[in-house]
């Protein structure tokens, strides 16, 4: 199983960088770390477009989104390959519940 994270650019991906602590960014790297020792063999990769543009245009679904609404459809949460979220972060349950295929 593998979770993609397409996130919009920022300084850093854990939050407590910059003038300010961004509580989403601190909440998902929680979770990822919740699910990792929850889910074994879970892959989870994260993505910004200044680092990572080809991984936006590899995956079809989410490069189309991301053309056809520009970066405020960011962050777009992907596993095995289809979108499960865009315009905001999944909660804990809602991954689960997807890593579960309920």
């Amino acid at each position: 199983m593998k979770i993609e994270i397409f996130e919009p650019t920022m300084c850093c991906s854990s939050g407590i960088c910059g003038p300010s602590v961004d509580g989403n960014l601190v909440k998902i790297s929680e979770d990822i770390e919740i699910l990792k020792n929850e889910f074994e063999g879970l892959v989870v990769e994260r993505y910004q477009p200044q680092t990572h543009s080809m991984k936006f245009m590899a995956n079809m679904e989410v490069g189309t989104l991301v053309r056809e609404n520009g970066q405020k459809i960011l962050p777009i949460t992907v596993l095995d390959g289809k979108v499960i979220k865009s315009g905001a972060y999944p909660s804990l349950e809602e991954l689960k519940s997807n890593l579960r295929g309920e």
